[in-house]
């Protein structure tokens, strides 16, 4: 659970819990914006739902049963970063202001809209680092159980990189995130909702279908008051957004 707050407002987050409905009864009546993702259907009433689809990889596999059901192109990228001179990756990196600052930086070139810092409190990063400057950062939201992929944001339009180096590095930071996972005794990985209607989607479902994951629906529940709907529309208009 993510326990949040801003200006004022109290909101909470449950990825991939299963709060009971009769806490978060409780809840609406303290919270001005509650937000479950969850595997299986619920019954709640007083909740938008939207149901999206996602690719789980489940960890009760071995590492190489895991690897293997990676699609070739992605295994023999991954293989190709193991000996790249001024390559770094940092696994779960406890560094949020300079993760969120990369990511904040990149959104912001792209013209799209960025998540609130606070949103990414409880996450954990895995960075891609090369000549010592990070080009590459993935950030995972973690219940403890599964690790829910939140974002990933590269220098890819910036001219000093290579877009191969950068796919590549990207494909090595979900393996290596596979098996920090595994070894941490989680259960899956979730790589994110993917978009199978929207053309303009299809190169990120190219990417997160590489992994071989199991295409699961993922149901997704939001419950919040006029107040808190308005502040939202006002963030808007910065490009300021809550996930």
């Amino acid at each position: 659970m993510l326990d949040l707050s801003f200006v004022g407002f109290k909101y909470v987050r449950f990825i991939l819990e299963e709060p009971a409905p009769s806490l978060l009864e409780q809840m609406m009546r303290r919270y001005s914006f509650l937000f479950v993702l969850s595997e299986n259907k619920l019954e709640l009433p007083n909740f938008k739902l939207l149901v999206r689809k996602t690719p789980m990889i489940y960890l009760s596999k071995t590492l190489d049963e895991i690897f293997a059901g990676f699609n070739k192109t992605t295994r023999n990228e991954i293989r190709s970063t193991e000996n790249i001179k001024g390559l770094d990756l940092v696994f779960r990196d406890g560094n949020l202001n300079e993760s969120y600052g990369f990511y904040k930086k990149i959104k912001r070139a792209d013209g799209v809209t960025v998540d609130l810092k606070r949103e990414f409190v409880d996450c954990v990063f895995f960075n891609g680092y090369y000549s010592g400057k990070m080009f590459v950062s993935v950030s995972c939201w973690d219940n403890g159980k599964v690790l829910r992929l939140k974002s990933i944001v590269s220098s890819r339009k910036e001219p000093d990189y290579d877009k191969h180096l950068i796919s590549r590095t990207t494909r090595r930071l979900i393996w290596e995130i596979c098996k920090y996972a595994k070894e941490h005794s989680y259960s899956a990985i979730d790589l994110g909702g993917i978009n199978f209607e929207e053309n303009a989607k299809k190169g990120l479902v190219q990417f997160k279908s590489s992994f071989g994951g199991e295409i699961v629906d993922i149901y997704i529940y939001k419950y919040e008051t006029r107040a808190f709907g308005f502040l939202r529309k006002v963030l808007s208009l910065f490009h300021i957004q809550f996930t």
